[in-house]
């Protein structure tokens, strides 16, 4: 997936949600509104928890501005799965489809802008509209592959090589995550990765 300029995220946010679809769908603008007008804007502050532990999920949420990580709990530790930056779609599909609650939660490292709707009104466009139903399942699609290419793809990797990929990934989003939670998502200490960017700034330097 191609890196998002951050200026994007500048742009009112249901622009910014019908950039998104229209870059991965070839939906109708008609049933493109369709989608739009089911959402609802939201704000949190930073360090706001938007879904909880232990909640059963209700709502599927849109980033229009800010960044996200989503960690959960294990033997009195916090792991983080993943973040969601600008243009990210976030909800607990699984603690949804289950009726069950969820063991992720979905912090804000940022002041937060987002977009949401309750799954129940996706489901009814859904029965509606196959459009609509096919280019949620291809939204859907593309972000389970980003999914598996984020989390995935680091495993057994050299500590150097995990923070390289990372900033593949999440790009210019890499400057406003705290160092300590880059460090905790890639299993390394911040010391280690300190000396990795240390190294890289010395390179950085002799070009």
């Amino acid at each position: 997936m191609a890196k998002r300029n951050l200026k994007i995220a500048e742009k009112p946010p249901k622009e910014f949600l019908a950039e998104t679809i229209r870059s991965t769908t070839d939906i109708s603008e008609v049933n493109l509104q369709k989608i739009l007008d089911i959402f609802e804007s939201v704000t949190y502050d930073k360090n706001t928890k938007i879904i909880k532990e232990g909640e059963i999920t209700s709502y599927v949420y849109f980033v229009s501005k800010g960044i996200i990580r989503v960690y959960y709990h294990s033997v009195g530790k916090e792991l983080i799965d993943w973040f969601a930056e600008e243009g990210s779609f976030i909800g607990n599909l699984y603690s949804h489809i289950m009726q069950k609650p969820g063991f992720d939660i979905y912090e804000s490292i940022e002041d937060v802008a987002l977009l949401r709707t309750q799954y129940s009104d996706l489901e009814k466009l859904f029965k509606q509209n196959h459009e609509i139903e096919s280019a949620a399942r291809r939204v859907l699609e593309q972000y389970y592959v980003k999914y598996v290419e984020r989390v995935h793809h680091l495993k057994g990797l050299p500590a150097d090589e995990k923070y390289h990929l990372f900033q593949q990934h999440y790009g210019e989003f890499v400057q406003r995550i705290p160092l300590k939670f880059v460090a905790d998502y890639l299993g390394i200490s911040s010391e280690t990765l300190s000396r990795i960017r240390g190294k890289d700034n010395k390179k950085k330097l002799k070009k």
